[in-house]
Formats: structure tokens, C-alpha cells, sequence
């Protein structure tokens, strides 16, 4: 069962990615970057880089999660990403979305 939520979780993550992308009119050449962070660094992120998509996960669960993310974004083509793998970072408490492309100024 807790695979299952992982998973589930994943998939509300990238509903509100893939909205993210829709909403915010993200042309083909911008790409999205996911970083595992703490929470310190999102807020730093949200700060510097509009529009943002993050959620909070268990760190026991981090690569899990990351992992069904990553797997699921190459199934489905609407959100480019600038790569599909992600850094395991000890004490990361978000995954975060965010364009390098939309600077906020």
C-alpha cells in the first residue's frame, strides 16, 4: 500500500506540473528543472524563479518518490525537463519545479 501512494503522490505532483506548464504558457524550448531541496533552499527558489511547483515529502521516501516522478514524466511528453535524473540529497524535505528560463525580476 505505501508503494501505492508514492505513486499516487507522484502523479498529484505532476498534475500540478503539468498545470503549472499550461497556465503559465511555457513555450517548447523552456524547460523545467526538479531539485530535491530543503526548505531554506525553496524558498530561495520561489524567491528567484516564477512559476514554481513543490511539494513536501517524507525524507524516508525521497528516492521513492523522485524515482516514480522521474519515470513518470519520460511516459508523458506535455513537460520538458532539463534532465531526467535527479540528485539524492541527505536532508531534502521538497521536490521542487521551477524554470531556469523565468527569472523573477
Amino acid at each position: 500500500m505505501k508503494n501505492d501512494n508514492i505513486a499516487l503522490q507522484a502523479k498529484v505532483f505532476l498534475y500540478h506540473l503539468n498545470n503549472a506548464n499550461d497556465e503559465n504558457g511555457i513555450r517548447k524550448d523552456e524547460s523545467w528543472t526538479l531539485r530535491q531541496v530543503s526548505e531554506e533552499v525553496k524558498t530561495e527558489i520561489e524567491r528567484n524563479y516564477s512559476p514554481t511547483v513543490s511539494t513536501k515529502v517524507d525524507p524516508k521516501v525521497m528516492e521513492e518518490f523522485s524515482t516514480s516522478v522521474m519515470l513518470n514524466l519520460k511516459a508523458q511528453p506535455k513537460v520538458k525537463v532539463s534532465s531526467l535524473f535527479m540528485d539524492v540529497l541527505p536532508g531534502a524535505e521538497y521536490i521542487i519545479a521551477f524554470s531556469t528560463d523565468r527569472i523573477r525580476r
